[in-house]
């Protein structure tokens, strides 16, 4: 991808500051620290050997990028250190209460009645804790009241803790990624959609037509960061995978100067994005003509009010590290998107 860059400027004031929703900040405890990817698990020696396996399959699991990229990084954490953990990032604590072994017997301490009650109830709990010891921390603790009950928990329970912990990894990107001011409301007069867009990302391209618009994010020791928005008229819903494939290989052929994809290298799903269905695409990008590639992720989706087909889509060049965080990043962005009819009455 060459880059002919087109600055923006403005002035600093409050309605050019997007503040995300999450689950608050404590300012009065000490600031997190640790990598945001790295979820250390502290659990009796038996319950680490049966559970250890599915927690790394459920939490540990891959994105296709330029190669299999994992979300986290888990790693057991010594007990017999715990105190230099307390301000970490990620935590998750496994315990059963028949157990007088260190971990459980620290966990159920440190339990209120209320919580032991539960437990002893309904056999199992998961309860999460933001900010518990530290500002932007976020730990979990899973229990039974028997061992078999909590490894047969942590197994049931495998997505919901990783989505826990992946929202928490989105949630911090955002709160990164808007320290920063973004364009102002009349920047996207001429478009049907606005979306909250850092200043950091500058105009890459955009055609004359006003249909497709692309914002480029650099800094040294850092991905490049592409994100574009492109719409076509469209009388009928006709948004397919085709149609989402054939899109993306047109527009980044001609607009990043002779990207491609092989169709081996792509992946698709649908998922919820910001309240549609849309089709998420995804996979590697490459340019013969400059000799680079990396990863992309498109997002298609119809709006029968206005008759317009949409395509989001977000790239990758950092041949030198791991792309998944920028991706995440770019796909915070994308998902602020909001189209000029939304708050239209439907008649």
């Amino acid at each position: 991808m060459t880059a002919a860059l087109l600055m923006s400027c403005g002035s600093s004031d409050d309605s050019r500051r997007h503040r995300p929703a999450g689950s608050g900040s404590d300012s009065r405890k000490p600031l997190a620290w640790g990598h945001e990817q790295t979820i250390y698990v502290f659990a009796d020696d038996r319950v680490w050997h049966f559970a250890e396996q599915h927690l790394r399959e459920s939490i540990e699991r891959y994105y296709f990028t330029t190669e299999n990229e994992t979300y986290f990084d888990l790693k057991r954490g010594d007990f017999e250190s715990l105190q230099h953990f307390f301000r970490f990032k990620n935590l998750i604590f496994l315990g059963h209460l028949d157990s007088e072994e260190k971990v459980s017997q620290y966990v159920r301490e440190r339990l209120t009645a209320t919580v032991i009650n539960s437990v002893e109830e309904n056999g199992v709990g998961m309860f999460t804790r933001h900010n518990l010891w530290a500002n932007d921390q976020l730990v979990l603790f899973m229990l039974g009241n028997t061992e078999e009950n909590l490894l047969t928990y942590n197994m049931l329970q495998a997505e919901a803790v990783f989505e826990q912990f992946r929202a928490k990894f989105y949630e911090r990107t955002e709160h990164k990624v808007y320290g920063l001011e973004i364009y102002p409301a009349g920047f996207f007069r001429d478009f049907p959609w606005s979306m909250k867009i850092p200043e950091n990302y500058i105009i890459y391209k955009r055609d004359d037509a006003g249909n497709f618009i692309s914002f480029l994010a650099r800094r040294r020791e850092q991905p490049d960061r592409y994100l574009s928005v492109y719409y076509e008229e469209m009388a009928v819903d006709n948004v397919t995978l085709e149609w989402v494939r054939n899109t993306r290989a047109r527009l980044a052929w001609e607009c990043y100067d002779e990207d491609e994809f092989a169709r081996e290298d792509t992946r698709s799903y649908r998922i919820d994005f910001a309240g549609r269905e849309v089709i998420k695409f995804s996979g590697r990008w490459q340019n013969r003509k400059h000799a680079v590639g990396g990863a992309f992720q498109s997002f298609a989706f119809y709006d029968e009010r206005s008759n317009r087909a949409y395509l989001i889509d977000n790239s990758v060049f950092y041949p030198e590290g791991f792309k998944l965080p920028a991706l995440i990043e770019l796909e915070v962005i994308s998902r602020t998107i909001s189209l000029s009819n939304d708050n239209d009455k439907e008649s």
